[in-house]
């Protein structure tokens, strides 16, 4: 790598751990795949909470790979189509609730103190906690669920998605 272009990467990597946080190791052959792939991780996990919050069922089974395991708190789910099927029960089952009248407060799904490990080029690990909350009526919001994500992510044909992932809820 040239002086130029290592002190470039020396200042961008800098500017990052300062302004985001991001732990970079000694050992990191290329710094700026890294933070490349750190991004498209976590762009991955705001993807997954827009189609879960928009019950767009397509889209959330596709920030999986064909072949992955979901265990939600002891349920596990496996491969895409299980996966999907997550999103399309909830489409149901709020389908039937209007149908009956049944007043839906908005939830909406939260992601925070997210953590991302790069293994290698193709594998990573992430974890953030994860919890809903609950639009009510007078404007304040009501936390319904509060645990963590564990993930295993990886990069198939150039895309990070999700091979494995484990919500552990901190309420047992």
């Amino acid at each position: 790598m040239s002086t130029c272009r290592r002190a470039i990467s020396i200042i961008l990597v800098s500017f990052a751990i300062v302004f985001f946080g991001v732990p970079v190791y000694a050992q990191t052959a290329d710094p700026l795949r890294e933070l490349q792939d750190r991004a498209e991780i976590e762009e991955l996990v705001a993807r997954y909470v827009t189609a879960l919050d928009t019950l767009d069922a397509d889209a959330y089974a596709n920030v999986f790979t064909e072949d992955a395991e979901f265990d939600v708190t002891g349920t596990v789910y496996e491969g895409r189509t299980a996966i999907r099927k997550i999103v399309t029960d909830l489409q149901a089952s709020r389908d039937r609730d209007q149908a009956e009248g049944i007043a839906l407060a908005a939830l909406y799904h939260v992601m925070s103190n997210t953590s991302i490990e790069i293994v290698d080029d193709d594998e990573a690990r992430h974890t953030s906690y994860a919890q809903t909350v609950r639009a009510v009526e007078n404007g304040q919001f009501i936390v319904g669920f509060m645990g963590q994500y564990q993930d295993v992510v990886v990069k198939r044909d150039g895309r990070w998605q999700i091979l494995s992932r484990k919500l552990v809820s901190f309420v047992r």
